[in-house]
């Protein structure tokens, strides 16, 4: 790929100063914005748990020398079933991957059997070279890149190649547009008093409704309900699947400062409020407010969160929290650090990268919340992720630089590279930044082919669909009491008539005979 103009050159990293970090650039795209960065309104990323990649895969093993006290095993052709890349006594490597979506020469999909057709070839031809191989399947899930413009164009991207799926105009540009909310099955778009549904697949406009109070921040897909942030203390839902179901409204002491997070593979939200609480929602089912926390000064960046139902935050008076959402809400822990909080924090692993309003770095352990460094790393401007044992920042002196993620201690600076966006990724080990022109570069890991998806991620939260089954009419019952099965006859001898005796009739004749056998006037 050519290098970019040179009036844009510091927006990106060059090829060079990506290798040195062990980057190398995966794809560099111009998003469909009007006038570059500044018209773009939001960018997400979501990793969708349905309808994955899957791909087949040539695999060379390098046989290693088996320990002299172990038996040599039989020279004898791989199985079919998929080998562990990492297996004991071999090394593998990927010769070829072949997309089971790979479009053929009609447009159509491939498809499996197609794609193992060709690795078969594939691995015919590594046999005559002399090259143990077998084929391998795997499945990733797909990763998405939503772009939304303040002229209403909403794109989405593949965000592994860059490539476009699908591109929308929607609601009416006076209206203004806010942050949008992204799930499995739709996006949300915030227009003025209005939240337009989209078929997160093709791009296809659901419905549009008119919202009871003015949202203020945006949206965020959660369980059931697309969920906003009003002007008037209050938290407002509504539903995604079922357009009879009634929105819910929930009042709540303060505005939300930011855009409610949620808990990776859960349904369970939390945001801070001018008023100084932190409040926990449900959004499964009937939603509710489980908790509220008051906080030692206000929460103004957006809530970390990690799997297992926690969140992390710090305040503008210096306080960090660990919070696990349960129902009554339990604090994990809660620490000083004496400088201002106003960012979201990023997790790395079990690492909380936090940082100051003066620049300060820190990395809080999630378990107990004490520095896993020996000091903090100054001069940080923005986060932009973490990959591979580094963390990738922005500087307060226009450079772009790379901290060692174990102790903090600087390992590269590039100064005068200054992206006009950074996209904020704690799904995959991708690297996402965006250019003056609204150009946006992917960057990964030098081996890294295939995402690696983070934890929580990729992980269907939605309840299963309810079959419209015809229910069996039955007699209503009252409710079980003292251990007597309800429905049943409270006299009742367990399983039998309680004035029978044991297997037979109390009346009968000995013998099994009629006890009024025989004309009661006979012999007479």
């Amino acid at each position: 790929m050519s290098e970019p103009r040179a009036s844009h050159a510091a927006d990106f990293l060059t090829a060079q100063q990506a290798s040195q970090l062990g980057l190398v650039e995966a794809w560099r795209r111009q998003t469909e914005v009007p006038v570059g960065a500044k018209s773009i309104v939001d960018q997400q990323l979501f990793v969708h748990a349905e309808n994955p990649h899957e791909y087949v895969e040539v695999v060379a093993i390098e046989k290693q020398p088996a320990p002299a006290n172990e038996k040599a095993e039989a020279d004898a052709p791989n199985p079919p079933a998929p080998v562990a890349a990492d297996a004991e006594n071999a090394s593998a490597n990927v010769i070829v991957r072949i997309p089971t979506d790979r479009v053929d020469a009609h447009g159509n999909a491939i498809g499996k059997a197609e794609a193992e057709r060709l690795a078969r070839n594939e691995l015919r031809r590594l046999k005559r070279r002399g090259i143990e191989g077998k084929i391998e399947t795997r499945i990733v899930s797909r990763v998405r890149l939503y772009t939304l413009g303040n002229d209403g164009t909403l794109e989405c991207r593949d965000a592994e190649t860059g490539e476009p799926v699908w591109m929308v105009r929607v609601g009416t540009e006076r209206l203004g547009y806010k942050a949008i909310g992204v799930g499995e099955h739709f996006v949300t778009v915030i227009n003025g008093g209005n939240l337009i549904k989209i078929d997160a697949l093709n791009g296809e406009m659901i419905q549009s409704v008119r919202t009871v109070n003015i949202p203020t921040l945006g949206a965020i897909n959660t369980g059931d309900f697309a969920v906003i942030a009003t002007i008037q203390n209050g938290i407002e839902g509504y539903p995604l699947f079922d357009p009879s179901r009634l929105p819910f409204r929930e009042r709540v002491a303060g505005r939300a400062l930011a855009l409610p997070t949620k808990v990776p593979g859960s349904t369970r939200i939390a945001w801070g409020t001018d008023q100084g609480f932190v409040y926990c929602m449900e959004s499964e089912g009937e939603p509710s407010v489980m908790f509220r926390l008051n906080t030692d000064g206000v929460i103004n960046g957006r809530i970390a969160s990690a799997s297992g139902g926690r969140f992390f935050f710090g305040s503008d008076r210096g306080q960090v929290y660990g919070l696990e959402a349960t129902r009554t809400g339990k604090v994990l822990w809660s620490r000083p650090y004496g400088e201002p909080f106003y960012d979201e924090p990023l997790i790395a692993g079990e690492q909380l990268l936090i940082r100051t309003t003066y620049g300060s770095l820190y990395s809080l352990s999630l378990a107990d919340g004490i520095s896993t460094w020996q000091d903090f790393a100054p001069n940080v401007d923005k986060v932009v992720g973490a990959i591979d044992g580094k963390i990738y920042v922005t500087t307060l002196s226009g450079g772009f630089a790379a901290l060692d993620l174990k102790t903090g201690k600087p390992l590269e600076m590039f100064s005068g590279i200054r992206p006009e966006v950074l996209i904020r990724n704690i799904m995959t080990d991708r690297m996402y930044l965006v250019g003056r022109t609204g150009t946006v570069q992917c960057l990964r890991g030098i081996d890294a082919d295939l995402p690696t998806i983070r934890e929580g991620y990729g992980v269907s939260t939605a309840a299963p669909e309810k079959k419209d089954e015809k229910k069996k009419e039955t007699k209503p019952t009252e409710p079980a009491d003292f251990g007597v099965p309800a429905g049943n006859d409270p006299f009742a001898a367990p399983g039998a008539d309680p004035f029978a005796a044991p297997g037979a009739d109390p009346f009968a004749a000995p013998g099994g005979a009629d006890p009024f056998g025989g004309d009661p006037f006979g012999g007479m």
